[in-house]
Formats: C-alpha cells, structure tokens, sequence
C-alpha cells in the first residue's frame, strides 16, 4: 500500500519532468526538406527545361494533417524551396506549377502574383509575394496561406499542373509528380465569311474573336471548381465550360445571342463547332 502511495505521489513530478523544455522526450524531430525534384506530366509536356526556366512559378504549400497552413512559399528557383518541419508529425505537401506564370498571371504594381497564387493573411484575401522562401503561419489559424481549394469557380488561360501528396517521416528530399489540371477547348467557325463571332467565358474575365481571317483559336481551360486532392483523382477529372456567344454582321443588320456549352476532359482537345447558319437560321 505504501509503495502505491508512493508512485501516485510522484507521478505529477514524472508528468511535469516530460513535459520541460529540457527533457528529449518532448522535444520535435527537426528536418530540412527540399522541393527541387518535380516529375509527371510537367516535364512530359515542357521537359527539363522548364524547372531551371525562371519564369515558372511554383507556389507551395506545407499543412499539418488538419490542413491548416504550417507554411508557405512562392518560388521561381526551386533550390531555394527549403521547408524546416517536425518529422513526428504528419503533413501534406502542395504544390501549384505555372510554367511561363510571370508572364501570364495577374500582378499588382508591388509585383504580387493573384490567380492562383491568391493568399488569406491578416484576415483577408490578397496576391502574394514572389518570396523564394518559406513563410511560416499560426497553426491555429484555419485560413492562411494559399486559398486554391475554396475559391470560386474559375478558369486561367494557362497551364496549370498540381500535386498534393503526405508526408511522415524524416525524408530530406520529396518528389512531386505533376498532373495537367486542365483541357484545352478549339473554337472553330463554320460558314463565317463576314462578320464575327464573340466568345464571353462564363468562368474567366476574357473574351475572344473568330473572324473570316482567324475562324478558330484554342484556349486552356482549367477544371477548377476546388484543385481535388489526392492528386490521383485528377486523372480522369471533367468538368463544364459554359460562355456565351455572339454572332455579328453588321451588313445583314444581325446581332445574336446564343448560351453554349462543352464538357473539357483533362488533357484533351475539346471541340466546339460554331456554326454561322445556327444563328441566322
């Protein structure tokens, strides 16, 4: 009986010794992790090339198995994406490519990257800063970081790949495999030897032209209602591109409005025929 009393007298000392700042038992497991091999459909697609290409932007998420934003980065030099993490617990790791991004995505005049890149910090939404380092976040926080999972339907005209895989353990290095999250739509005019057609994507700010001397272009779309994750389920994703357009001819007096849709399989080709006489009919 005395022994008994003993041990539960003590153990409030046991507890408390475990958890000091001192003691190992307490203490997380700190690794480097770097981001600077990518593979998969980015560099089928671009090759080699495209990861030393300074104009590719890669924005990079690190979050804890609650997927709370732990840190983030936006990078044009993937030797610089270094991550210092607790190998005893779990992550996911993120990542969002745009080749040729400085170019095509919007910037603010600080030079701040949105679309995709968009950040909640501070208790708003905001574009992000080309930092080439990790920004480490509260973790008690929900919404920090990179927000590409609840933004509204919307589409870029630009390639975009992604990759979302776990990590647990205390690996130096990680790879991404890239998937392609995106199709492509081929406008093409039939009939059209005056006149033009208008094309006003539902899902982007942009509008685009066929005319008599260009009758067809073809445009990226991105499948993006939420980036799903694991990647794996990119792989046979679709989804609905919805626009509206219209036909003018000025020397028949016509100006017709016509709502249009196409389903855009990742990957694919999708073709949308525009005919003349649909509209003049």
């Amino acid at each position: 009986m005395k022994q008994k009393t003993l041990i539960l007298l003590f153990s409030p000392l046991l507890l408390w010794a475990c958890k000091d700042d001192d003691n190992p038992c307490n203490e997380p497991n700190l690794v480097e992790t770097s981001f600077t091999d990518i593979s998969g459909e980015l560099i089928n697609d671009y090759g080699e090339e495209v990861l030393t290409d300074r104009n590719t932007l890669y924005g990079i998420s690190v979050r804890l198995g609650s997927l709370h934003t732990y840190a983030y980065g936006l990078f044009d030099d993937l030797s610089k994406a270094v991550v210092q993490r607790d190998a005893n617990q779990q992550y996911w790791f993120r990542l969002t490519v745009v080749p040729n991004g400085k170019t095509l995505c919007t910037q603010d005049e600080q030079g701040n990257y949105g679309d995709l890149f968009t950040i909640y910090d501070d208790g708003k939404l905001q574009n992000c800063p080309l930092s080439n380092t990790f920004i480490y976040c509260d973790t008690t926080i929900a919404r920090n970081g990179f927000q590409e999972d609840i933004q509204p339907q919307k589409s870029y005209p630009y390639d975009i790949y992604v990759d979302m895989d776990r990590a647990f353990n205390t690996a130096t290095e990680h790879t991404f495999v890239c998937y392609k999250y995106n199709g492509h739509i081929r406008f093409f005019a039939y009939n059209l030897s005056r006149g033009r057609f208008e094309i006003h994507m539902n899902e982007m700010d942009k509008q685009f032209f066929l005319t008599p001397e260009e009758q067809e272009c073809i445009l990226p779309f991105t499948l993006l209602n939420r980036i799903p994750y694991p990647t794996a389920m990119c792989i046979d994703y679709a989804n609905e591109a919805t626009f509206k357009v219209r036909y003018i001819d000025e020397e028949q007096q016509i100006d017709r409005w016509m709502n249009k849709s196409v389903i855009v399989h990742r990957d694919e080709l999708n073709i949308c025929l525009l005919d003349v006489n649909e509209f003049t009919n």
